[in-house]
């Protein structure tokens, strides 16, 4: 996988303001119900892969490749929004 979508991330991070906040609500909101599971345990509990897998009884793999994909989603939601602006 490349890693635009991470350098994205974190050049979106350092200038979030209020509307970036929106877009990523939003975005959060939109991703499958799999994909923000992990995403939320993930990002904001800070729960490792292993620990989401285990709650979830799902494979590591398949809890990582959820958080990938998550990411792939809110990446473009935020090029989305940096593009409008």
């Amino acid at each position: 996988m490349s890693l635009g979508w991470f350098r994205g991330w974190r050049a979106f991070r350092r200038t979030a303001g209020p509307d970036h906040h929106r877009v990523l609500v939003r975005g959060i909101q939109q991703l499958s119900l799999d994909c923000r599971d992990v995403f939320v345990l993930h990002r904001f509990e800070g729960w490792s892969l292993d620990e989401i897998a285990e709650h979830l009884q799902i494979d590591p793999a398949a809890a990582e490749a959820r958080l990938a994909k998550a990411m792939v989603q809110l990446s473009r939601e935020v090029e989305e929004a940096e593009a409008q602006r």
